[in-house]
């Protein structure tokens, strides 16, 4: 186990990295490590009525994906078991990258998909890479894009990632947001920057929509000056450092995700917690999109079906602690949504204002800095 979690922080690593080189290609990935393919299923009796049929999904599907390794490879052993005609390519990079890759490549499209980086909350940021779809078994799904455009697999809620022998040696318990002010934490505490941070921007949401009434409620952003305040002025790009940095004891709490922190606690990060802000917590489902033009048409119509599964998503939540859309999925050792306080987010407001919530995030930070 110890050596699965060294394989994860340089996999993190290498992600945080990418961004400044060329989006890379994973291939057979489950063959390269000498694992066994998945068996095809051989016949329609063995097929989920979401599938389409064997024979109509072939060629290749390319992938652009901010999909960490774990789950594509929990993505590539499914598509394999149904779809082993169709070969699938991921290309794997920061959502930015991938949606400025597409835009340039838009006149002669090399994607089928999008997976990863699409939230609720964008609005019609990316209609104009992406074509609607509509899953087939949109009807077992709790969350919905209204647009019609987004295929969400995803649940994001946040947390912070808790170092307990490092809190054990100061002295503190952190149990919420308030915690975070105790004077002994002053410099042992790490966020991201929101402005290049998709997990460091939905803090900011739930720390406004917690502390504060409203967004621009006072309260939250007095709160947020004050924890500015504790980090010694010291943030981060990458919301990867900010797991890493505390699970190697460098700080004692991270403001973090709940998908990526509890798959580095199951892959053996025992030293930390997921701590859930006693405060409560906000939900934004994220998901994929059928690229414009997708060559493979009828294999991206098939991903979305897929990923919009209970199969796969009880196959990644067990995998990596991702929590599912699918009204069937079991989410695999996750506390239950309705035990979280959670705060309904305004979408259309976020939608409207992210770049002034961004800008007075970064005019609060100089100020303190």
């Amino acid at each position: 186990m110890k050596k699965r979690l060294c394989m994860f922080l340089a996999m993190a690593m290498a992600v945080t990295m990418v961004a400044c080189s060329a989006p890379s290609s994973t291939e057979s990935k489950a063959a390269s490590q000498g694992a066994a393919p998945s068996a095809a299923a051989s016949s329609s009796s063995d097929r989920p009525y979401w599938t389409k049929g064997e024979d109509e999904v072939t060629g290749t599907i390319n992938v652009y994906t901010t999909m960490e390794e774990t789950q594509q490879q929990s993505l590539q052993e499914m598509w394999e078991k149904y779809y082993p005609k169709c070969k699938i390519e991921f290309q794997s990079d920061s959502v930015g990258t991938l949606v400025t890759r597409l835009k340039s490549e838009a006149n002669a499209p090399v994607a089928d998909v999008l997976i990863g980086g699409l939230f609720e909350a964008d609005g019609d940021k990316y209609h104009d890479i992406l074509q609607p779809y509509t899953a087939v078994n949109d009807s077992e799904q709790q969350y919905h894009d209204k647009s019609g455009f987004y295929t969400l697999y995803d649940v994001q809620l946040m947390c912070l990632i808790v170092n307990k022998d490092q809190c054990k040696n100061l002295g503190v318990e952190v149990k919420g947001y308030q915690d975070l002010l105790q004077p002994k934490l002053k410099g042992k505490i790490i966020l991201a920057e929101p402005s290049v941070s998709s997990s460091a921007y939905r803090q900011l949401q739930t720390i406004l929509a917690t502390m504060g009434k409203k967004f621009d409620d006072e309260a939250g952003w007095n709160y947020i000056k004050q924890l500015m305040v504790q980090c010694n002025g010291i943030s981060t790009t990458s919301s990867s450092e900010v797991y890493n940095d505390v699970i190697n004891g460098e700080y004692a709490v991270g403001l973090s995700y709940e998908s990526t922190v509890q798959a580095m606690i199951r892959d053996g990060a025992s030293n930390c917690e997921c701590v859930y802000m006693k405060e409560g917590n906000t939900a934004m489902a994220g998901g994929a999109g059928i690229v414009k033009g997708a060559p493979n048409k009828a294999a991206a119509e098939a991903m979305m079906n897929l990923l919009a599964s209970n199969e796969f998503q009880d196959a990644r939540s067990k995998e990596s602690g991702g929590r599912g859309t699918n009204s069937l999925c079991a989410n695999s050792g996750l506390p239950k949504e309705d035990t979280l306080g959670l705060v309904k987010l305004d979408f259309d407001y976020l939608a409207k204002n992210k770049t002034a919530l961004i800008d007075h995030w970064a005019t609060m930070w100089k100020s303190v800095k």
